[in-house]
């Protein structure tokens, strides 16, 4: 499928902020731009089956689909989250883009760090690059490390937050069916900072299941009965 099939406008003009939020992006998501976006996926089986491909079932606990891109090449993703208890598989990460995100349904818990010699977690740092279209992911080892808790934060369901690439964070979701909604922005790193607390391999290999149209279309239509408050 072309890419301007899949194709939407998602205020590429205004960077990705707390005001884009407000300028963009819940009028987006509130006016129905969202809902109408789903609708038209799942009324094209071949729309349903690209975002079937630029999809699949993440290692922290949630399902991640591509929906749509826009000119300057932001993504609208959707998670769907798996509920877990904070901290379980210690993975502490950062981005190689900003995003801004809804929360549709459920409750997430965002937890910050930094790097510190003193910090109270001992860690491996990796270096994580996207699997693209390959149905696995590799880690590589960059040394041992500290981190410092700085900030922690309940996101409930309806709020909107923004989140620069370079923030090392974990999000746990803290309720069951926990939906979000996010905006990726332009690719501002090559590559992201995973830290795994009790590993020290030079290479991990972790799997990124794909999701078949049949396996999508489900989930997609839940997704579409939350937004519309049903």
């Amino acid at each position: 499928m072309t890419h301007e099939a899949v194709c939407t406008d998602l205020g590429d003009a205004l960077p990705l902020s707390p005001g884009y939020i407000e300028t963009f992006y819940r009028p987006f998501v509130e006016g129905g731009g969202a809902r109408s976006l789903i609708r038209s996926i799942l009324a094209d089986e071949s729309r349903l089956a690209w975002c079937a491909a630029n999809g699949y079932r993440h290692h922290n606990d949630f399902t991640k689909v591509v929906l749509a891109v826009s000119p300057a090449g932001r993504k609208l993703v959707w998670h769907e989250w798996r509920q877990r208890q904070p901290w379980v598989d210690g993975d502490y990460h950062n981005h190689r883009w900003d995003f801004v995100s809804y929360l549709a349904a459920g409750e997430l818990e965002l937890t910050e760090y930094e790097e510190d010699p003193h910090g109270e977690l001992a860690v491996s740092h990796y270096r994580y690059e996207s699997p693209g279209s390959r149905a696995e992911y590799v880690l590589r080892l960059t040394g041992p490390a500290r981190l410092l808790e700085v900030r922690r934060r309940k996101v409930a369901s309806g709020e909107y937050y923004h989140q620069p690439y370079a923030i090392v964070h974990n999000a746990a979701s803290m309720a069951q069916g926990t939906s979000t909604l996010i905006v990726q922005g332009e690719v501002a790193s090559a590559a992201t900072d995973v830290y795994l607390a009790g590993a020290d391999e030079e290479r991990l290999s972790r799997a990124a299941p794909r999701l078949s149209p049949a396996d999508l279309r489900p989930l997609l239509e839940e997704f579409h009965a939350r937004l519309s408050g049903r």
